[in-house]
């Protein structure tokens, strides 16, 4: 059996898509890790983020996610990963980094921006949402922000 020019391509091509449909899954899947030092927060990966503590201007843990509206730009991976650009109900354009369809939540605000994160495992959301919590009462022990707030 010969094979021509136009089937390697065809097998090159089809190769080429799995393996980027292999890699959009394993990025999108894939938890980001939050570093948080002294004046700066820093989300890695798909739609991540760095911003100064002291920009964010509200800060909370949610049980329960505003009601979607619409994805705007991102990926939703059936529910198991959403990232992207979200419209949500009550807070608008969202940068969405989801690994769980249940709560909690972490809510940032800063600027003209929301940012909502959480994690598989609920007991990794909040004690993300503690050390954020830590890190923006030491930036700015009179700001608003300081004050603790749980939604259900």
């Amino acid at each position: 059996m010969r094979i021509n020019k136009d089937q390697v391509l065809q097998y090159l091509f089809n190769i080429t898509i799995v393996v980027l449909l292999v890699l959009v899954l394993y990025i999108g899947t894939k938890p980001p890790q939050v570093i948080i030092s002294e004046n700066y927060v820093r989300i890695t990966g798909l739609y991540g983020v760095g911003m100064q503590i002291e920009d964010i201007d509200h800060l909370e843990l949610r049980e329960l996610l505003p009601r979607i509206r619409t994805r705007t730009n991102g990926m939703n991976l059936l529910g198991i990963a959403r990232r992207g650009v979200y419209d949500l109900e009550e807070l608008g354009k969202t940068r969405l980094i989801s690994f769980s369809t249940a709560g909690p939540f972490v809510l940032m605000h800063m600027g003209d921006e929301w940012i909502v994160l959480n994690f598989k495992k609920p007991d990794e959301t909040e004690a993300l949402y503690r050390k954020l919590q830590s890190a923006v009462d030491a930036s700015s022990p009179n700001s608003p922000v300081s004050k603790p707030k749980i939604q259900q």
